[in-house]
């Protein structure tokens, strides 16, 4: 009996460390495999999983921006299109992979995250009558429930929608012998739907049986400290305005920047900042930080508010604004869009604002009050129930 973790799409660093999660909260001797669209934070699976296979990937094409220079679709449908299902050989590419790979290595129990044509393949095998369990996990933006009619807009003036919905679910039924999906949203019609996220950055009114706590823990202590932390972990630093900002900023500065060039680097050390070789733990950033500075995305802002640490975004594409308001309604965090002029003087208000720290501090105790001494222990349950009836 082997488990499949599976990840075609989304560059940020947040889907592997999902799956890792997944992996350890499997329960003991059943055997993993894992396929990922890239390999570049393929560590994170390291001694949890053979290595992983290379799966075709799924992206956007080069260039493609919304208003306000941000990548991403008005609906889910969008994003999917986007990412390659509007394309007929993409989708035909990567089914045959997917398919090939569940019968190739008898995989009884799928783990998805952001992974779409993993997901189709094992339904159509499923439909089959192949004894495969099927799980869907990521935030609430990334895995909507099946049961819509069609995928919603996600933020009201982002409204222009690039492809039909009832396009898209052709092409994933262009292949004769699959049992074909009556709408788009059926390609989630799993077993068990597990969106990881607190209620707040949620856009579905989803029943609590299909949500389940964020995969990060909480610190032991709330924040105490009087730096800044930063966390960019993809293209966000070819900003050279996001550069300088933080490069101009006085406070004390401490940042794991994994996607930076040489050159970035280097003109962040010189102006002070302490460049970390690693993650920094949710105990480490509670400890330093007085506020964490990133591009909004859905981990490290649970981390952070569990933390009790304020929070500064500039967001990178559509999910990370969404999910920027979000937090900025539940009063914790700041953002302001890629080449503000005013950025520095942004983050430095933020960083001085008492009713940002105290209201990051006041949700970090409901949080904490809610959240499982061991995150991965809600998970690892269910696991459990899913492997035993595989």
């Amino acid at each position: 009996m082997q488990a499949l973790l599976a990840n075609e799409a989304g560059g940020g660093r947040g889907h592997v460390t999902t799956l890792a999660a997944a992996a350890r909260a499997l329960p003991p001797g059943l055997q993993r495999r894992a396929a990922l669209g890239r390999l570049i934070y393929a560590d994170e699976l390291r001694g949890l999983a053979p290595p992983p296979i290379k799966a075709p990937l799924l992206a956007r094409p080069r260039g493609m921006v919304h208003p306000m220079g941000l990548l991403g679709g008005a609906t889910w449908g969008d994003v999917l299109a986007q990412i390659g299902l509007a394309d007929p050989a993409k989708v035909a590419r990567g089914l045959a992979f997917w398919r090939s790979l569940i019968v190739e290595h008898d995989i009884s129990l799928l783990i998805a995250d952001f992974a779409p044509l993993a997901l189709r393949a094992a339904l159509a095998l499923r439909d089959e009558g192949w004894a495969i369990r099927i799980l869907n996990l990521g935030t609430g933006y990334t895995s909507p429930p099946a049961g819509l009619d069609r995928f919603p807009m996600y933020l009201p003036d982002f409204d222009l929608q690039t492809h039909s919905e009832p396009a898209t679910a052709a092409i994933l039924n262009q292949d004769p012998d699959l049992s074909p999906l009556p709408r788009l949203p059926a390609l989630y019609d799993v077993d068990r739907p597990l969106a990881t996220t607190f209620a707040f950055l949620d856009p579905y009114a989803r029943p609590d049986c299909d949500r389940i706590p964020p995969l990060v823990p909480a610190s032991r202590q709330l924040a105490s400290g009087n730096g800044i932390f930063v966390y960019f972990s993809t293209a966000e630093l070819t900003d050279p305005a996001l550069v300088e900002a933080l490069a101009s900023l006085p406070h004390p500065r401490r940042g794991y920047i994994p996607s930076a060039t040489p050159e970035t680097r280097a003109r962040l050390a010189a102006s002070g900042m302490e460049l970390l070789d690693r993650p920094a733990s949710a105990d480490e950033i509670a400890s330093y930080a007085r506020l964490i500075l990133h591009a909004a995305p859905h981990g490290t802002i649970c981390l952070a508010a569990l933390a009790g640490v304020a929070q500064f975004a500039v967001p990178q594409h559509l999910e990370q604004l969404y999910n920027a308001r979000k937090a900025q309604a539940a009063g914790i965090l700041d953002y302001t869009m890629r080449g503000a002029a005013d950025l520095s003087d942004r983050i430095t208000a933020a960083y001085a604002d008492p009713g940002l720290h105290a209201r990051a501090r006041d949700l970090a105790r409901a949080l904490r009050g809610q959240h499982p001494a061991d995150p991965l222990a809600p998970l690892a349950h269910i696991l459990a129930e899913e492997a035993a009836l595989t």
